[in-house]
């Protein structure tokens, strides 16, 4: 009577695990599909209840429905039935019809699974063994018959059924499915309870195991994310590595002792996180990681079991021998799980057909199948939200990038300009000065006067570059009036220069570019001027600025009628290729064009702002 009421109160625990997977699935999947995969959750429990009642518990044991002897023990089957059955159709969800999961859990609940259950435990109740029995397959809380199964089912489902359009989706309320992990660990101290007798003294180990696997493969789980795959997703790692570690200790339950249990726990959780940051170079789509949850964690505790699992419990005649039968029975599990539920999935999709239409899968399961508008409306309003954010973030994300790139120019350029002028005028004063020091100590006065004016000329000269260069940082005009002021600027400092005629041609109004975008532009122009100025022998220089013929590029060309070069045959410098790098920088397009005697045109289309992408 004692064990008859601990099986009872155990299944009933695990009747709570429907409402963990409940709440774990409706967190991850999008906010409109939420209503479709809760009420999904209800009908496959009320399917998988009636059917294994009336048609899978007597294919497994043999026995007319409703004329057990031992209604505990049928009461308890029901709800691994239900478990298992719950598990597949989570995977398939968002794009899957609702009919033909049902019929599916149907099929799965009358036949899969019983046959599966006999394969394993053999007749119990008659006690009949099978294959597996005789070779010593150990599995004693379900983590073949009730996981490995079931993932295998979902393996099958999705490979029929296809990935969702958009499988990279943000899942609706992570703190629902955090909810839902705790429902579930609570009840899986019900799932490991249950296989063990009340009056066992190992049962103290049901409970302890349990905890602890689940906790190690937690940290098993987020410690590989941490440390070696780097995503920051500590969320669906811990959800991985929580559960996969439950569905390992479910094959050897209280038969272990407690750092055993830990162990397989954190091998499980490390695998499970491993698996899941794979499976997007398969052609699987598992909303809610039932491969990494169920197939990984089913196939470590089986496999790790004859490492693991107390002496006097072993089966088979060494523990090697134990590794032989576990590694059959998992293999025979997905081979008859795996064939026949993608069979089974293959006449329903020719039959009712599998996957909602696009614009159905587009609009949500919820206003699809129940009509449900609200929540329709509010997922999009949420998702308009969230890609605004999100545009916003890449915007800001690559300003920031092109910032950090033209803070490197300015820095090569300042390094350039301090060099090529401040640099170079004061290596001559050195120099000059060298000679007046010697003039001074042999009395040449006359000769020592010309020395030391012309080095006071050079150090007016490196005075005034100094302040060329500090001005030049971030020219003020700039800040205060905008590009077309910086550029008109520009060709008022040009055409000062005798025997120079510089023209502006615009196109008003200029786009509204971002500062440091003008600021590229700005030495780009400046960078070509100073060109014509230094090695052009130019009369006349035209600065064109109007929009490309190139959509969303605006276009700048500076053209001279000077001596020009060959320009495939000619040293370019640091000048050109400089160019060509900051255009690139803003992602634009850099044409130049220079022959002897022709002048030379640059030609610098840049993108506006809302063009702008970092390469």
């Amino acid at each position: 009577m004692t064990n008859n009421l601990w099986i009872i109160i155990c299944s009933i625990v695990m009747f709570i695990l429907q409402g963990g997977f409940t709440c774990y699935e409706s967190g991850l999947v999008q906010s409109k599909n939420v209503i479709s995969v809760a009420i999904e959750n209800i009908f496959n429990l009320s399917v998988n209840i009636l059917v294994f009642s009336l048609i899978g518990y007597g294919i497994m044991y043999s026995t007319i429905p409703f004329e057990t002897e031992d209604f505990v023990f049928f009461f308890g089957q029901i709800m691994y039935a239900c478990t298992s059955g719950t598990i597949f159709a989570a995977a398939m969800s968002e794009r899957t019809k609702l009919y033909p999961l049902i019929v599916a859990a149907g099929i799965y609940s009358a036949l899969i699974y019983p046959i599966m259950g006999r394969i394993v435990w053999g007749d119990i109740v008659n006690g009949t063994q099978s294959i597996l029995n005789q070779m010593g397959f150990i599995d004693i809380a379900g983590a073949s018959v009730v996981h490995l199964s079931a993932s295998c089912v979902a393996i099958a489902g999705m490979s029929i059924v296809g990935k969702r359009k958009d499988a990279t989706t943000r899942p609706s309320n992570y703190p629902l499915s955090v909810l839902g992990v705790m429902i579930l660990w609570f009840g899986w101290f019900g799932f490991n309870g249950a296989s063990i007798a009340v009056d066992d003294p190992r049962l103290p180990f049901a409970f302890i195991n349990t905890i602890l696997s689940g906790a190690a493969g937690t940290i098993g789980a987020a410690f590989v994310n941490k440390y070696f795959s780097m995503q920051n997703s500590y969320m669906l790692s811990c959800f991985d590595g929580a559960l996969s570690g439950l569905v390992a200790i479910t094959a050897v339950g209280a038969y272990c002792d407690p750092w055993s249990a830990g162990s397989i726990g954190l091998i499980a959780g490390i695998l499970s996180h491993i698996v899941a940051t794979q499976m997007h170079k398969t052609s699987l789509d598992d909303v809610v990681h039932i491969i990494p949850i169920h197939f990984v964690g089913s196939i470590v505790g089986l496999l790790s079991l004859p490492a693991f699992i107390i002496d006097d419990k072993l089966l088979a005649s060494t523990r090697l021998m134990q590794a032989f039968a576990q590694g059959t029975g998992v293999i025979i599990c997905i081979v008859w799980c795996f064939g026949s539920a993608y069979l089974m999935f293959i006449v329903l999709d020719k039959i009712l057909g599998l996957r909602v239409f696009p614009e159905e899968e587009e609009k949500g399961l919820n206003i699809v199948e129940f009509d449900d508008i609200y929540t329709w409306e509010t997922y999009l309003q949420k998702t308009s939200y969230e890609l605004q954010i999100e545009k916003k973030n890449d915007l800001l994300m690559k300003q920031s990038e092109l910032l950090a790139q033209t803070e490197k120019k300015e820095r090569e350029k300042l390094a350039r300009d301090l060099h090529d002028g401040v640099g170079q005028t004061l290596s001559a004063m050195k120099v000059i000065l060298g000679m007046g020091q010697i003039q001074a100590k042999s009395g040449k006065t006359d000769a020592f006067i010309d020395t030391a004016t012309k080095a006071a000329e050079l150090a007016d000269t490196s005075t005034k570059e100094m302040r060329n260069v500090l001005n030049n940082l971030r020219p003020e005009v700039l800040n205060q009036e905008g590009l077309k002021a910086g550029i008109k600027s520009l060709i008022t400092n040009i055409s000062s220069i005798d025997n120079l005629n510089c023209i502006l041609e615009i196109d008003d109004p200029l786009p509204e570019f971002t500062e440091t975008v003008e600021l590229n532009i700005y030495r780009l122009i400046q960078e070509c001027l100073t060109n014509v100025v230094k090695h052009a022998n130019a009369a006349h220089v035209v600065i064109n600025c109007s929009n490309s013929s190139t959509n969303g590029f605006y276009r700048f060309i500076v053209s001279d009628d000077g001596d020009g070069f060959d320009y495939n045959g000619e040293n370019l410098g640091v000048g050109i290729p400089s160019m060509r790098d900051r255009v690139a920088m803003l992602n634009g397009h850099f044409e130049f064009n220079s022959s002897a005697g022709n002048g030379t045109v640059v030609i610098m289309e840049v993108p506006t702002n809302e063009s702008i992408t970092i390469e």
